[in-house]
């Protein structure tokens, strides 16, 4: 049997004890035909129109939900109360014992407004509340080959707690001990105040794969920057820094992400990387 269930915003009880029944015997989605157009999550990595991220081996991840192991039935679960719904902070729609559909619930989704219900008969109702329903859902998880699917991390960081640790900002103390390599050189009054969302997430990246380098990978990936951005080097051979641009560009110098076409006549930067 197919159900509609909701978690709520409650602070005391396991996590199954905030889970409620809203509706059974419904139908929300139709499993994509587009699952098979997935990579495997990666930060450096964007997606086109049609394709999906994808989490295997899921339910051992840390960020995965016990509900996904226990669900077998709607039976255990209480039902939603009106007075309830706006304490929703996510809707699970379990399909064929094997697909689970995810949406985040934000105020945005969640209608209270006075309507004029069209249908057989017009009804007005003062006090409707209502549920956006996405399509496609936020994430999907196929239970029988233990996979997540998803297009954006953001969209699902609320509903896997401590998943946004794939792709996460540097911290300020980590902004600032970046800021302070021996091969940054600061100008211009640049510091980690300046450095905006995207480029702390770029130097959380920067900060993993720095430390996976050896001297000949350092030296490579520097001087392969030096080539490709010589406006960055400075008189003592460390890359200046005086804007966001900038930290940009050194950036995706570390996370290697600057070519030449085959025929040798231009150089790009890759806005996407697909490790094979």
């Amino acid at each position: 049997m197919n159900h509609v269930m909701a978690k709520l915003r409650l602070r005391k009880g396991n996590e199954n004890s905030k889970f409620r029944k809203v509706l059974s015997n419904v139908n929300l989605y139709t499993l994509p035909s587009d699952l098979t157009n997935n990579v495997v999550y990666d930060p450096a990595t964007n997606i086109d129109e049609g394709e999906w991220f994808s989490i295997s081996e899921f339910s051992q991840k840390p960020f995965s939900l016990q509900f996904l192991v226990d669900y077998t039935d709607s039976v255990a679960y209480y039902q939603l109360e009106a007075n309830q719904i706006s304490n929703i902070d996510f809707i699970c729609t379990c399909q064929n014992a094997d697909e689970f559909y995810f949406q985040r619930i934000t105020k945005s989704q969640l209608l209270e407004k006075k309507v004029i219900t069209i249908g057989d008969q017009f009804k007005y109702n003062a006090n409707s509340k209502d549920i956006v329903i996405h399509d496609p859902a936020d994430a999907i998880y196929v239970k029988s080959n233990d996979t997540l699917y998803f297009k954006k991390l953001s969209a699902i960081t609320g509903i896997f707690k401590g998943i946004d640790q794939l792709f996460r900002e540097a911290t300020t103390v980590e902004t600032e001990a970046f800021l302070a390599k021996d091969f940054v050189k600061l100008e211009n009054n640049f510091c980690a105040a300046s450095v905006k969302q995207a480029n702390r997430k770029r130097i959380a990246l920067a900060m993993e794969a720095l430390s996976n380098f050896d001297d000949n990978q350092k030296n490579t990936v520097f001087n392969t920057v030096k080539e490709y951005c010589p406006q960055l080097v400075s008189d003592d051979n460390t890359f200046k820094v005086k804007t966001e641009s900038d930290l940009t560009l050194l950036l995706y110098g570390i996370d290697q992400r600057f070519y030449t076409t085959p025929d040798g006549r231009e150089k790009r930067i890759a806005n996407s990387v697909i490790r094979l």
